[in-house]
């Protein structure tokens, strides 16, 4: 929506004084101060527009003598009020800067490489926003110098450190990182997800919230046709595949949920659909799969085989081979989760994710570090089916000789390349989880929400069990992604637990390990 040009306000230069005043605190409550953010965010968004960049803007820049900071990451805008630096890394790093205020120039500066935040959100919320990475510390280091009345030019380092602005893309924007999954897609696969799987139910569960020790949001994407959320990836990529001419058949390789979706997508568009599953696969998926119009092949004894069977396959009969993760419409349909999870104006303190072939929690990452970067984000895989967890530490994909976990959704043993590089400067941490922990976590599904879940679709509660400790009190967000029980996952979710009386994340009912 474009801003009101009645609350576009003008950006002061260089040489106005009122740059060089000292910004006074936001006093909450405040009437004015809703007013005030729907002035600065107006004028951002403006600028934006004309300029074709500009992240952020601070309130002294339009001659309004607050400390408040605009931001708009490319998702949801929204505003740090009084934010004050908690720490600064030891190491400083020389970048070309550029600045609203000084729109002829660009020029060096030396910045921490690393920062931590608190600032209030505009419901008046306390937030801690702790290592920043480079892109944004020194972002938000050059908008705390407008509170303090500095302008960038106070900051020259070194020789030559003043440039001029059309050497802006050379200097600046080369140096910034880009990435593969569009902000803009994501925002838009929101808007045109399929109306089954839209507006999935999300809620504070107070009894779990209670068992758990924290303030407890989740995010059903097991109420709709196919029981799982990954008919938001397969519907963004089908629906680009059938605009662009593709008439199939499509193949894929599936442990049950992905097949679905494709077939579900595929039936919705008129494309034939071939999926290849191992013959350990999950047989009530396999019959779903089946009864949404797809072809199964059984091949191998795991997913990773059966993936490589459907590539020769394709390869050898011209299909369209798509790959869970690998195209980035996947990841980018899923991340219209995080779009419904936020535009509710929720504040989470951490939101835990389950980690299969990382195109989820890509999704969901790429929306909240743009719209809520403060929201730490943690990936949760099982301990059974390292190889993502592993690969992510080590920065490059690592594979496993087996995925032994009864969490078959998620039991990835190779991983897709271009899966692992989305997560790059997304994540803040990968967890791992026992299989008891998940366990645990269904049976606490079950008897505190009502909810049945599948292990890969209780992950993220496993996580949040395994860490409770650590997020006591904290607002916490999870994602329940899957209702697609094997008969062997109904037997345990039903059996007693060894302990019925054991506090959830006992000994008796849960191990809790950190990847």
């Amino acid at each position: 929506m474009a801003p009101d040009p009645a609350d576009i306000l003008p950006i002061l230069t260089e040489g106005d004084p009122r740059l060089a005043a000292v910004a006074a605190p936001v006093r909450f409550p405040d009437e004015a101060l809703p007013g005030v953010l729907r002035r600065l965010h107006a004028t951002l968004a403006d600028f934006r527009e004309r300029a074709g960049f500009g992240r952020a803007m601070a309130a002294p820049q339009v001659g309004i003598g607050l400390r408040i900071i605009a931001m708009q990451l490319g998702a949801t805008p929204f505003a740090l009020i009084n934010p004050r630096i908690t720490r600064v890394s030891a190491d400083r790093v020389a970048l070309w800067d550029d600045c609203l205020s000084v729109p002829d120039r660009l020029v060096r500066v030396s910045r921490h490489r690393s920062i931590d935040l608190v600032y209030h959100d505009e419901a008046g919320r306390e937030r801690h926003w702790r290592e920043l990475p480079l892109a944004l510390a020194e972002l938000v280091q050059h908008e705390i110098d407008h509170l303090d009345g500095i302008l960038m030019s106070a900051r020259a380092h070194g020789p030559d450190a003043v440039r001029p602005i059309r050497e802006r893309a050379s200097l600046v924007e080369a140096a910034r990182p880009a990435h593969r999954l569009s902000l803009t897609r994501i925002a838009a696969a929101a808007a045109d997800i399929p109306p089954p799987f839209r507006d999935s139910p999300q809620y504070v569960c107070e009894p779990l919230a209670e068992a758990l020790g924290c303030r407890l949001t989740l995010k059903l994407e097991c109420l709709n046709p196919i029981r799982s959320f990954k008919a938001r990836g397969a519907s963004v990529l089908l629906a680009d595949l059938a605009r662009a001419g593709e008439r199939g058949p499509i193949v894929c390789a599936s442990a049950g949920n992905w097949g679905q979706a494709v077939a579900w997508a595929g039936r919705a568009l008129g494309l034939p659909v071939t999926v290849f599953a191992s013959h350990a696969a999950n047989p009530l998926k396999v019959a779903r799969m089946r009864a949404l119009g797809a072809e199964v092949r059984h091949a191998g004894a795991d997913f990773d085989a059966a993936k490589d069977a459907a590539k020769a396959w394709a390869a050898a009969g011209g299909a369209r081979m798509i790959e869970d993760g690998r195209e980035p419409q996947t990841a980018e349909g899923h991340g219209s989760i995080a779009v419904e999870m936020l535009g509710r104006g929720e504040a989470f303190d951490a939101v835990l994710v389950p980690l299969g072939n990382g195109a989820l929690l890509a999704g969901i990452a790429r929306w909240f570090k743009a719209a809520s970067p403060a929201t730490r984000v943690i990936g949760v895989c099982a301990q059974g089916a390292p190889a993502m967890a592993l690969s992510w530490q080590a920065g490059h994909p690592v594979s496993t000789a087996s995925a032994d976990t009864i969490a078959d959704g998620i039991a990835v043993r190779v991983p897709v390349p271009e899966a692992l590089a989305d997560l790059d400067g997304l994540v803040d941490e990968i967890m791992q989880v026992s299989d008891a922990d998940i366990i645990a976590a269904m049976r606490l599904a079950f008897a505190h929400a009502g909810l049945v879940l599948e292990p890969s679709g209780a992950v993220g509660l496993a996580g949040v069990l395994a860490l409770r400790e650590r997020l006591a009190g904290q607002s916490v967000a999870t994602v329940l992604c899957g209702s697609n029980l094997a008969p062997a996952d109904e037997a345990l979710l039903l059996q007693a637990p060894a302990d019925r009386d054991a506090p959830p994340g006992s000994p008796g009912q849960a191990a809790s390990r950190l990847g």
